[in-house]
């Protein structure tokens, strides 16, 4: 059975597929049971096409306000060290780990807003120090450490 191709338009960012307004190609089954159902995407047709480049110049429009305000966010973040308590067994492990909602919170007690899904990290489960990539803007990422202590 040939895997069946559709054009789809999508309506808010997938990961490693597209960001609002792009054209993507996926398989059929794909865009029926996950992006049309779920209102992310929509299919796509001729006529189409002032729809996708209304939705592209807004989508520069908000990257250019979301610019300015990931630029001093990354100069926030940049080299700074949050430290996080945790209980912790015998061993030095984690019961359960830091998660990225974790940090967050951690960093809004500190005024720095950063979105969950834009954190990348190897997963914590030790006291210690991990390096964190906050991906803030398509062009724009800061880096920082967390250090885990036992409480």
């Amino acid at each position: 059975m040939a895997n069946k191709q559709v054009k789809v338009i999508l309506r808010e960012p997938v990961a490693q597929l597209g960001r609002r307004g792009d054209v993507v190609t996926v398989a059929a089954g794909y865009a029926r049971n996950y992006l049309l159902p779920e209102g992310i995407a929509f299919a796509w047709n001729k006529g189409a096409e002032k729809e996708i480049e209304a939705m592209q110049k807004a989508r520069r429009a908000e990257e250019l306000a979301t610019r300015e305000t990931a630029v001093a966010t990354k100069e926030k973040l940049d080299g700074i060290t949050l430290t996080i308590t945790a209980k912790v067994s015998e061993s030095g492990k984690l019961f359960g780990g830091i998660s990225a909602d974790k940090i967050v919170e951690e960093l809004a007690k500190k005024d720095i807003t950063v979105n969950a899904k834009s954190l990348t990290f190897a997963p914590i489960r030790k006291t210690g120090t991990a390096e964190v990539k906050a991906q803030l803007h398509p062009e724009i990422a800061a880096q920082f450490t967390v250090s885990v202590e036992a409480e």
